[in-house]
């Protein structure tokens, strides 16, 4: 009997992602996602780049706390890459990247409270409770225990391919 409902497989039977990691993961990347609209429009970028990050002076820290989340992101989208060369320690720096990423996002988060004398944000507030339920949902989820787990042997198609 399968764990979780057979829309969670692929074609070879292995865990997929959730879907809520995926979208988590674009949610706490958004800073970065922004630099890269921002780039692609000239024009405009630098009134947005006022209106998105009015604290311009740490944007470089803003984009650093992305990149444990970017690191997960492409971990898994390798996956294939990795089992075909045996590697499958990868699978358990996601849960800690994920954790420290957001752990970093809420210190970030207070630093720029901190910087405005604790005046309601929503914005931030919006985003550190994204973040907090992000770690909630990493570190008690079912399905990515049963992914990690699943991922610790390479699937079935790729130990026939060779």
């Amino acid at each position: 009997m399968l764990p979780l409902p057979l829309k969670h497989y692929d074609e070879a039977g292995t865990v997929l992602p959730p879907r809520w990691l995926y979208w988590m993961l674009a949610i706490a990347c958004r800073d970065l996602l922004l630099v890269a609209a921002f780039t692609a429009i000239p024009a405009e970028s630098e009134r947005l780049y006022r209106i998105f990050f009015p604290h311009s002076d740490v944007l470089w820290l803003q984009i650093a706390v992305t990149l444990p989340f970017l690191l997960v992101i492409v971990l898994m989208s390798f996956r294939e890459h990795f089992w075909k060369r045996g590697y499958t320690g990868w699978r358990l720096l996601i849960k800690p990247l994920c954790t420290l990423g957001s752990l970093c996002q809420l210190l970030l988060i207070g630093s720029f409270l901190e910087r405005a004398g604790w005046q309601f944000n929503g914005y931030l507030g919006a985003v550190a409770l994204l973040m907090i339920a992000l770690m909630y949902m990493v570190n008690r989820s079912h399905h990515l225990a049963i992914m990690l787990q699943d991922w610790r042997q390479p699937p079935a198609r790729e130990q026939a391919e060779e």
